[in-house]
């Protein structure tokens, strides 16, 4: 558009549609957006697009810390984000419309007392700190009138939904123990385990049955898709290697961080705290006769060593009140009472390890890393944006470099694992996180952007050739075809094997019989569940334990997958809960949880059909 825009013709035409609204005026279209429609309708309540970014931006930004990396609207869309806040958004407007038709109500009092107890907005003294409730809002995109508003419609849903659940305090213990005794129940199995190197010969497959293996699993013989690409890097490291740094600039970063370089002195405390001066004045009396600490602390609070002791601490760790009295001590000494907001304390002081300070010649190569990577941040920001600004302009990548003296990468052959057609890595490649990822979703022709690294780099990439990925000629994978082929072949003969000798043990043979001509040994595996380890057993053999009768044979898979097993029932151990009395207790809670969770959620539907709720799904599907 800059380009476009710079000749006569285009401001020309640009000046007409300019003067043609002036003559016709704006059509009352024109000025109506989707943008400010309301995509939520609840009752009396609706919901902007705009309110539904916010608190869409907010889930996202929670779902990014959670997996520590910011998702990509792609991310967002398969985690299904957007029907996610459909539902909070819903939800809680059904509740605040119904509480209102009910008259129901949360004072500011209780508002308040609510968010102050809670434990994430508290400091080591259990006391409500702003400063930790700030940066709560902040992190997560709230002002503080609307978590008040969050919290008021906690508190009322509360007292609607809170009625429901009463009467369900116990699931029905018919229920409960049906349940643990099913999953709860032990077996243990007698099997042999006939692998597949026991068949022996294999005989050589004919090309048609190599084609054939090779059809049926195209993924184990195929090339994957490979890429030449370019791209422009910015790294830190580059940049900095050749920032100068002054010794001035040292020294002035020396002065301004040099509390950082210091080691505080630390110091053993132990504490204990009274209500009042006087029994704080008595305890400190009978500690200066010679009591010792910590028998005063048993015998006036009744707290024990580990109750009293605070640990190795610096001077800012304390309170302020106490911080000199405390650093002013000799190594065994006590304070005398010193009133805080908590209280009254006395503390005596064990072990001093002494504080050390780092000269500038100590710190001098350190500060000058920290100085160059400080600098090399704000060049890489400045190039950035000028490649920025470049590719907006109509840049392309090559054109971008020249205009900005910069250097482009030209790749060879890579997968998107960053090997070569050889399968080795390429080591020169850009290690930053999605690099590579970007380079092969984007397709040839597509504009360059600007991403930017973990480490506060920047690359554009763009991509310059595409190898779809094929199934690989036969005479070139007929080696680890016909391997295969044999592999298989082996598993499905022991297999064979094993059904054959299963007829034999249902017509009234034992398994001791069978292993001892076959040279085995019949093993005896572990308890398993029918949930959690299947122990010496595969997932699919466990399952059929559970299957079979007592009497019975069956046949399944081993746990490596090279071989198969023939087995029975050696054992069944019924659940018993007063073994485990924790599992039995945890299942009661969770169906408990359960049955009071399906009896809110009916209600919530009752309360969408009554009240009534309108989507506007397509609206935001457009944005979202």
């Amino acid at each position: 558009m800059r380009k476009g825009a710079s000749g006569w013709l285009a401001k020309g035409l640009l000046l007409l549609l300019v003067a043609s609204f002036g003559v016709w005026g704006i059509g009352g279209d024109m000025l109506t957006s989707s943008v400010g429609s309301n995509v939520i309708e609840v009752g009396d309540t609706s919901v902007s697009l705009g309110e539904f970014q916010r608190d869409y931006q907010r889930n996202l930004n929670i779902l990014s810390a959670r997996f520590n990396t910011q998702l990509t609207q792609e991310q967002a869309q398969q985690f299904g984000l957007a029907q996610m806040t459909v539902n909070q958004i819903a939800s809680r407007a059904l509740v605040d419309e119904k509480t209102k038709l009910l008259g129901l109500s949360a004072d500011d009092e209780a508002v308040r007392e609510m968010i102050q107890t809670q434990p994430s907005f508290q400091n080591q003294f259990q006391q409500f700190d702003r400063f930790l409730f700030e940066q709560f809002l902040a992190r997560n995109g709230y002002s503080e009138g609307e978590y008040i508003e969050i919290v008021r419609n906690d508190i009322t849903g509360e007292q609607l939904f809170g009625t429901f659940s009463q009467g369900m305090n116990k699931a029905p213990a018919v229920l409960v123990d049906t349940f643990y005794a099913y999953l709860a129940e032990n077996r243990t199995a007698k099997y042999i385990d006939i692998l597949d190197s026991s068949i022996g010969f294999a005989p050589a497959p004919t090309d048609e049955e190599l084609e054939t293996l090779i059809k049926e699993t195209p993924e184990n013989y195929s090339a994957p898709e490979y890429r030449k690409i370019s791209y422009i890097l910015l790294a830190p490291e580059t940049v900095a290697a050749a920032t100068e740094i002054s010794e001035e600039d040292l020294k002035a970063e020396y002065e301004a961080r040099k509390s950082e370089f210091d080691t505080p002195e630390m110091r053993a405390v132990m504490q204990m705290i009274f209500e009042n001066e006087d029994t704080a004045t008595a305890a400190y009396k009978k500690i200066s006769e010679g009591a010792d600490f910590a028998e005063v602390a048993m015998s006036d609070l009744q707290l024990t060593p580990a109750d009293i002791d605070l640990g190795m601490m610096s001077k800012s760790d304390l309170l302020p009140e106490l911080q000199e009295p405390v650093f002013d001590l000799e190594t065994d000494g006590v304070t005398q009472p010193v009133k805080t907001v908590l209280g009254w304390h006395l503390a005596k002081v064990g072990e001093i390890i002494p504080g050390e300070e780092r000269n500038y010649d100590a710190v001098k190569d350190q500060l000058k890393k920290d100085i160059q990577q400080n600098k090399a941040h704000e060049l890489l920001y400045t190039q950035a944006t000028k490649l920025e600004d470049e590719f907006a302009g109509g840049a392309k990548l090559e054109e971008a470099s020249q205009a900005l003296d910069l250097n482009v990468v030209k790749t060879d052959w890579i997968d998107a694992n960053g090997n070569d057609k050889a399968g080795n890595p390429v080591a020169t490649l850009p290690s930053a996180t999605g690099f590579l990822a970007e380079a092969f979703a984007r397709q040839i022709g597509d504009e360059a952007e600007v991403s930017e690294t973990s480490d506060g780099g920047y690359y554009a990439v763009v991509v310059d050739e595409i190898e779809a990925a094929a199934v690989k000629q036969l005479a070139d994978v007929k080696e680890q075809a016909t391997k295969d082929w044999q592999e298989n072949w082996r598993h499905e003969e022991a297999r064979k094997k094993a059904e054959d000798l299963l007829v034999r043990l249902n017509a009234g043979e034992s398994l001791e019989d069978i292993a001892s001509e076959l040279g085995l040994t019949v093993q005896t595996s572990l308890p398993v569940m029918r949930s959690g380890s299947a122990g010496e057993l595969s997932p699919v053999a466990r399952d059929g334990l559970f299957d079979l009768d007592p009497a019975a044979y069956g046949v399944n898979v081993n746990k490596a997958g090279n071989g198969t097993l023939l087995y029975r029932v050696a054992d069944i151990i019924p659940a018993d809960r007063e073994t485990d009395k924790d599992a039995f207790t945890q299942m009661s809670e969770q169906i408990t949880a359960s049955i009071r969770a399906s009896i809110l959620a009916e209600y919530e539907n009752y309360l969408q059909k009554d009240i009534g709720i309108s989507v506007k799904e397509d609206l935001i599907k457009e944005y979202f």
